[in-house]
């Protein structure tokens, strides 16, 4: 008898070779190892280590996310306006939302399905088909609180779909992470990957972090270069000195 096998492990031959697990794959690239994972509404990758060594018989992998519809923008907008309006500022409890798209239209549409709530935490309604069906699973933190803890961690493991916070939303400046979860696996992300225009009233956290990133490397690229051009007119002038003499 054939048994179903729900993980795969492979090797890549191809960039658009196929996901084809019905849970995830894991699959050994050129440049290192990925886990895949394919649904209706989203295909995932995530790079879970890279080698030193490439491997010219095999295709180059590539950590990335693609929607088939993207999540609209006014769904984080609006959810950011109902835990604004629902919450209090000086009592502040966390609030829990999932995002989820009906086949039929096409539409997405989002719902609060927090059960119990404090301070730091909120336990979904995981009965209710918005978390069963939920494409993206997103809850506010409380103040200054601008990373995903352990304990989100743990109640998004075992999960295929989009995770996110929101952050100091009674400020005005709030602002929002997001990552992608594959069984275990977590990636953070841009939200411009998934939502389909800019968010207005929301500070991509992770965005902010890659630019600041980014123009850290440049720093420290061009003040190497500058020493680099300074030893070498070092080196240029004592040679032509001793030449003369």
């Amino acid at each position: 008898m054939n048994k179903l096998k729900l993980v795969e492990r492979k090797f890549l031959f191809a960039s658009d070779q196929p996901i084809t697990a019905p849970l995830y794959e894991i699959v050994i690239a050129q440049n290192g190892v990925f886990k895949r994972a394919k649904r209706r509404e989203m295909s995932a990758v995530i790079e879970l280590s890279s080698f030193a060594v490439k491997i010219p018989e095999l295709a180059v992998g590539e950590a990335r996310v693609e929607i088939t519809r993207k999540i609209p923008a006014r769904i984080f907008e609006e959810i950011l306006a109902h835990a604004r309006s629902s919450t209090d500022a000086g009592n502040f409890t966390e609030n829990l939302y999932a995002v989820w798209r009906n086949d039929c239209s096409g539409d997405y549409f989002w719902q609060e399905i927090s059960r119990h709530r404090s301070f730091g935490s909120t336990i979904a309604m995981d009965e209710t088909p918005a978390y069963q069906n939920a494409l993206l699973e997103i809850h506010t933190h409380p103040p200054n609180c601008r990373n995903f803890s352990t304990s989100d961690t743990s109640d998004e493991s075992g999960k295929f779909r989009l995770f996110g916070i929101l952050v100091d939303i009674h400020t005005e400046t709030p602002a929002i992470r997001l990552r992608v979860g594959i069984y275990d696996s977590f990636w953070e992300i841009p939200v411009e990957l998934v939502a389909n225009a800019p968010l207005e009233n929301l500070t991509d956290l992770v965005k902010q972090e890659k630019e600041r990133l980014a123009k850290m490397c440049e720093k420290i690229t061009s003040e190497m270069s500058d020493f680099i051009f300074a030893e070498d007119y070092q080196v240029l002038i004592e040679s032509t000195y001793l030449e003369t003499l």
